[in-house]
C-alpha cells in the first residue's frame, strides 16, 4: 500500500481536490514523518507544524466551499531558511526576524500551498558542513556521514526522505542542482531573473535564483507555473517523445571536473534514452569549464565579501567554513573582477552562438558521489572546475534530474540546460526521461 509520504504534487493534487483525503490528514501523516525521522535528517531548521495544521483546516474548509485555488491546493511545501517568512526567524543566513513574506511564498500562498516549516540551508548560502558547526547539518539520506549538498541541503534531504512533497530553494552557484544530484531528487534553477528574489537572502545577488525542487519534473512545473502565472503552463507543456530535438552534450567539461568513469557511464546512458526518445545527440565544444569557473569565483566571492564583510568580523557564530568562504573574497584584486566582466560577455556570446547548432546542452551537475562530511576542505572549491557554475553565469535555465545510483548506492544525476526562457523545455525533456526510465514520483530513499 503506498504511504501519502510517498506521493508528489501531482499524485496528492488528484486526491485532494476531490476530497479523497483531506488536507489535514495528509499534514498530519508528514508531521507524523518529520517527528520520526527528525533525528536522522536535520532537515528542519524551523519546524511550523501548528501553523501547517492551521493552514490544513483552512484550505479543507475552502474545498468544502467549492474553492478550489489549483494544483497546489493544499500540498504541504517547506521553504530554505534563506527565504523569508513573516515573524518567523532567519537562522543561517544572519539572524532576523523579517516583517514581510518573500514574494515567492506569497504566490504559493496564494495558490494554496501548505507551510511546513522553514529548512536547513548553508550558512549564509556559502557554507559547507563542518563537525564545528552550532546548529546540525542536513544529512545525506544515505549515508549520514557524507555531505547532502549546499546549500538548498535541507530542501532536498527533506524530499528524499518523504517529508515534504515540495520545496524551495536557492541557487547561485548550484546550490539547488547539487544537492538534488547528490540526493535524487530534481532541482531547477530557472532563467536568470524568471522568479522573483524579493524577500530571500542575497550571497550574490547577480547571481542568486530562486527554484523549486521536487521528485519529479512534472511537480517543478506545477510550483514554477504558481510562481510564474502564464498563458500555456509549463505543466500542460509536458511531453514525452523528444522527436527532432538536437541535444548538445558537452563532454568535455565533465572531463574537466575530473568526473569518474561511473558518472560518466550514467550521463551517456541519459543521453542514449534522450536519443531513443527521438531527439539527435552530438558532442559540442564550448570554452574550457575552467574559464566559467574562474568568472564565476571572481564576481561570486567579491560580491559576498561585499555585502557580507561586517559579519565575517562580527558574527560570533558564523560556522569556521563559512568565514574561510566569505574571506576569500576579500583576497581578490578590483582589477580581476573587471576583467572577468567582461570575460563573461565572451562566454555568454560562445553560449548564445551554441544555440544556433543545438536546443539542449546536457552535462554532469558534480564529478563524483558526495564527499564525507570529515574530508571537505570549505576552499577546494576555488581549485577545481565547476560543472553547475556555467548556467548561473550565463543566465540560462538548468534542471538536475536523478539517473541511476554509484556502486555504492549513492544517487547520480545530469543536467540538461537550454536557452534563457527555456525553462519549460529543461522540464519536458526531463519528464520524457523520467517517464521513459520510470525514476519519478516516490521518494527513493524512505529512510525509517
Amino acid at each position: 500500500m503506498t504511504e501519502l509520504y510517498q506521493l508528489g504534487i501531482h499524485a496528492l493534487s488528484g486526491l485532494i481536490a476531490p476530497r479523497k483525503i483531506s488536507v489535514l490528514e495528509l499534514t498530519d501523516a508528514l508531521i507524523a514523518r518529520c517527528s520520526a525521522l527528525d533525528e536522522l535528517t536535520c532537515a528542519f531548521i524551523t519546524p511550523m507544524f501548528g501553523t501547517a495544521r492551521e493552514m490544513a483546516r483552512a484550505r479543507d474548509a475552502e474545498l468544502a466551499n467549492g474553492q478550489l485555488r489549483g494544483p497546489l491546493h493544499g500540498i504541504p511545501i517547506g521553504l530554505k531558511d534563506a527565504i523569508d517568512v513573516a515573524e518567523i526567524q532567519t537562522r543561517l543566513c544572519g539572524t532576523y526576524t523579517p516583517e514581510f513574506h518573500a514574494e515567492v511564498w506569497q504566490s504559493l500562498d496564494a495558490a494554496g500551498a501548505v507551510l511546513m516549516g522553514k529548512l536547513h540551508c548553508a550558512s549564509y548560502c556559502l557554507g559547507a558542513p563542518g563537525t564545528g558547526d552550532s546548529i546540525p547539518f542536513a544529512r545525506h539520506p544515505v549515508d549520514p556521514a557524507c555531505t547532502p549538498g549546499a546549500s538548498s541541503s535541507g530542501s532536498a534531504v527533506a524530499l528524499a526522505t518523504g517529508l515534504v512533497p515540495a520545496a524551495l530553494g536557492t541557487d547561485t552557484g548550484g546550490s539547488i542542482r547539487i544537492p538534488a544530484a547528490f540526493c535524487g531528487i530534481v532541482g531547477l534553477k530557472p532563467t536568470n531573473g524568471l522568479l522573483s528574489r524579493d524577500g530571500v537572502f542575497p550571497l550574490a545577488p547577480s547571481l542568486d535564483q530562486v527554484g523549486p525542487m521536487a521528485r519529479s519534473s512534472r511537480d517543478c512545473a506545477i510550483l514554477l507555473d504558481a510562481m510564474t502565472p502564464r498563458s500555456a503552463p509549463y505543466a500542460v507543456e509536458l511531453t514525452v517523445r523528444l522527436d527532432g530535438l538536437r541535444v548538445g552534450y558537452v563532454s568535455h567539461f565533465d572531463t574537466e571536473a575530473g568526473a569518474t568513469a561511473e558518472h560518466i557511464k550514467a550521463v551517456e546512458d541519459a543521453l542514449a534514452v534522450l536519443k531513443s526518445l527521438g531527439a539527435v545527440v552530438e558532442e559540442v565544444t564550448l570554452p574550457p569549464l575552467q574559464n566559467f569557473t574562474d568568472c564565476f569565483l571572481s564576481l561570486m566571492l567579491s560580491e559576498a565579501y561585499s555585502l557580507h564583510a561586517k559579519s565575517v568580523a562580527h558574527d560570533t557564530t558564523m560556522p569556521l567554513n563559512t568565514r574561510a568562504r566569505l574571506q576569500a573574497g576579500a583576497t581578490i584584486d578590483p582589477a580581476d573582477v573587471t576583467r572577468a566582466r567582461a570575460r563573461v560577455g565572451h562566454l555568454i556570446h560562445a553560449v548564445d552562438t551554441m544555440w544556433e547548432r543545438v536546443d539542449l546542452l546536457v552535462s554532469g551537475v558534480v564529478p563524483g558521489d558526495p564527499p564525507r562530511i570529515d574530508t571537505i576542505d570549505p576552499l577546494a572549491y576555488m581549485h577545481a572546475p565547476m560543472l553547475a557554475v556555467p548556467a548561473n553565469l550565463v543566465g540560462t535555465p538548468a534542471v538536475s534530474v536523478p539517473c541511476g545510483v554509484s556502486k555504492v548506492g549513492l544517487p547520480m544525476g545530469f543536467q540538461i540546460l537550454a536557452p534563457c526562457l527555456g525553462d519549460g523545455m529543461v522540464l519536458r525533456v526531463a519528464h520524457a526521461y523520467e517517464t521513459a526510465t520510470s525514476q519519478t514520483g516516490h521518494p527513493l530513499y524512505p529512510a525509517t
